[in-house]
This record gives C-alpha cells, sequence and structure tokens, in this order.
C-alpha cells in the first residue's frame, strides 16, 4: 500500500506542477482593454464545451460498451474492473468535475480582471489532458489516474477557494 501511495503522491505532484507551470504563463498576460459582462460569461459557456465534450466521450463509450456486450445490455451494473467499470467510474468522476469547473469558471470570468480571462482556456486545456490521462492511468492500474485528476481538481480548487476569499473577505 505504501508503494501505491507514493506513486499517487507523485502522481499528484507532477500535476501540481504542471498546473503551476500553466498559471504563470497565462495571468497577466492577456489584454487589459475592459470587457462586458456578456461577454466574460460567453467565454466560459465557450470553454465549458470542453468538459461537456470530455463527459460526452465517456457517456458515448457507455453506450457502445452496453450495446456490444451481453451482460451489460441491459444496463445492469457492470462486473468486474475492466473496461465499462473504468468507463463508469470516469463518467461518475468527469460529472464531479465538470459541475465544479462551470461554478468555478463561471466565477473567475465575472470576477478576473481582464488581463487574466486567458487562464480560462488553459483551465480547458488541462481539463482535457487531464480526463485523457485519468482514462488512461485507470486502465493502466487504478492509482495511475491520480495525475490526471489532479490536473482537472486542483485548477478548480484554487479557483474555488480564490473565488470564496474574494466573496467572504
Amino acid at each position: 500500500m505504501i508503494r501505491k501511495q507514493i506513486l499517487i503522491a507523485l502522481g499528484m505532484a507532477a500535476a501540481m506542477v504542471v498546473c503551476l507551470i500553466v498559471a504563470t504563463r497565462t495571468l497577466g498576460h492577456g489584454d487589459a482593454a475592459p470587457v462586458s459582462t456578456a461577454d466574460r460569461l460567453a467565454l466560459a459557456a465557450r470553454w465549458l464545451l470542453v468538459p461537456a465534450l470530455c463527459l460526452l466521450a465517456g457517456i458515448g463509450l457507455t453506450a457502445n460498451q452496453r450495446f456490444l456486450r451481453a451482460d451489460a445490455i441491459d444496463g445492469g451494473p457492470a462486473a468486474g474492473t475492466g473496461l465499462l467499470e473504468v468507463n463508469l467510474r470516469y463518467n461518475q468522476n468527469t460529472l464531479e468535475q465538470t459541475v465544479l469547473a462551470a461554478i468555478a469558471w463561471t466565477g473567475l470570468a465575472l470576477a478576473f480582471p481582464a488581463r487574466d480571462l486567458g487562464l480560462i482556456p488553459a483551465l480547458a486545456g488541462l481539463f482535457a489532458a487531464g480526463r485523457v490521462a485519468f482514462f488512461a492511468g485507470y486502465l493502466y492500474a487504478p492509482w495511475a489516474r491520480a495525475f490526471g485528476l489532479g490536473l482537472t481538481f486542483y485548477p478548480t480548487i484554487a479557483a474555488l477557494v480564490w473565488l470564496a476569499a474574494r466573496a467572504f473577505a
């Protein structure tokens, strides 16, 4: 168990480093011209298509697996830890991450200075990369999903904490 915990911690630490690099290369590098509220919300909505497409891909794969497997076609629970079970776990986690990202990215779009709004597309890129790494890692070994989880979860935590600190300060 200690070996798996170390591997998970390394995956999460690597994700944190990648997220910090992306944030430092993005924040403060945009145009400082004023951006209307409508344009800010449109930016968030446009980039929220990325999490939605990640979830759509997972749901499509689930439908395909259920259609092709006699033991799953009736919609019952997945047996074992095969592709269908991994995909169902991916879908659940992606749904959870998408809901949190939608709240965080919308809040950032409304609260950020204009020069920092470029972080939202960067977060979408991290989200997509994170979901691919999460799914691929899960197929390899459950502990290997840590890097992908970190790429989607850590930016959302940071955004929500920042937004909460502003809201309740």
